[in-house]
């Protein structure tokens, strides 16, 4: 896959789980295939996982 197909299928706003499945993979330490192993509940809870510790980190940021 061309480089610029590749980025504009990571980068699509209308395809978050694209890119999401290369951050847990990245924070997991597993392939995306791995990932996608993962059953779906475990892959939902840690989408909400990361969502909630994002915003916490914001909200740690702004109140500095």
């Amino acid at each position: 896959m061309p480089r610029k197909a590749a980025y504009l299928e990571l980068d699509d706003p209308d395809d978050g789980d694209a890119l999401f499945e290369f951050v847990l993979a990245e924070t997991l330490h597993k392939s995306v295939a791995e990932i996608r192993e993962m059953p779906n509940d475990e892959y939902v809870r840690w989408g909400v996982y990361l969502g909630i510790k994002a915003q916490k980190q914001e909200l740690a940021q702004k109140a500095r």
